[in-house]
């Protein structure tokens, strides 16, 4: 039996589109519901647990013991997959930020964050629980988006959350994230190779190589998910790999699975994936 969830994406405007890529809401109930590994995206994630005053979070799909956190965590830039928790009632609300711009409307730097997940409210206190009490008690959807789009607004600052150079470096590597890339990018932004690398992992959290790759596997991952025949080979060719094996390690060694064993939880979820032989509770 299948069991619907209510998925909801909200795109917010203008100032806080240059940092917020989007809000996203899902609630529902599913008894059959598994563990999921969630891919890396290269920037900073924000959720709000509202079904539960706690969210857990696991390192890899052998980790059974995991971190438990209060209601809300921020999952900072992230090198590899980690592993979200299994309960079959979910009711959560969060922030997908756009690479390097979660560090600076949350109030720290982006290193700090990197491969580590965190309370909302060992960042920012009180108001991180009281932000949550918010979101339950508004009544709709659309009126939880709202709630957040205003306290997002009001940690704007007069000046730029992200140094330019690397605005322009991170517009860049969207369209073509091949080494050769990032090398035109730094010497566009007229940095040294050693500055531009310390401004973007300030920035990001990862270094612009590893970010790169990070952009690139995620555009893979999301071309395979919309579905249709696949020539490994040729999708290796076109998205920068030296050749099929080189799609592979990188597969592997950011998902946790090779490319065959890909299998995301639904058209809509490219980077999360069910975990096999394993179920809710």
């Amino acid at each position: 039996m299948q069991f619907a969830m209510q998925m909801l994406r909200y795109r917010p405007a203008a100032p806080l589109s240059a940092f917020i890529d989007q809000f996203w809401y899902v609630r529902g109930c599913d008894p059959d519901r598994k563990r999921q590994s969630a891919l890396p995206t290269g920037s900073v994630d924000l959720t709000f647990n509202l079904a539960a005053a706690d969210l857990q979070v696991f390192a890899h799909a052998a980790d059974h013991v995991g971190i438990t956190f209060d209601g809300a965590v921020v999952h900072g830039a992230q090198s590899k997959y980690f592993v979200l928790d299994a309960r079959r009632d979910v009711h959560v609300i969060g922030v997908h930020f756009r690479p390097g711009g979660g560090a600076g409307l949350l109030g720290v730097n982006a290193q700090e964050l990197t491969d580590r997940h965190i309370a909302l409210s060992d960042i920012w206190g009180e108001r991180a629980h009281t932000l949550r009490h918010q979101l339950l008690e508004a009544p709709t959807p659309a009126a939880k988006f709202a709630l957040l789009e205003q306290e997002f607004l009001s940690h704007l600052r007069p000046r730029p959350l992200v140094h330019p150079a690397i605005s322009f470096a991170l517009r860049g590597m969207q369209t073509a994230p091949t080494d050769l890339r990032i090398a035109e990018l730094q010497t566009s932004t007229g940095y040294s190779p050693r500055r531009f690398t310390t401004l973007f992992t300030d920035a990001v959290g990862l270094t612009p190589k590893l970010y790169s790759r990070i952009n690139r596997l995620r555009s893979v991952v999301e071309r395979v998910a919309r579905g249709g025949e696949i020539a490994w080979a040729d999708l290796a060719s076109e998205y920068g790999y030296y050749d099929q094996s080189h799609l592979t390690r990188d597969f592997r060694e950011f998902s946790g699975v090779t490319p065959g064993e890909y299998r995301p939880v639904a058209p809509g979820a490219a980077l999360h994936m069910e975990l096999d032989g394993e179920r809710g509770r």
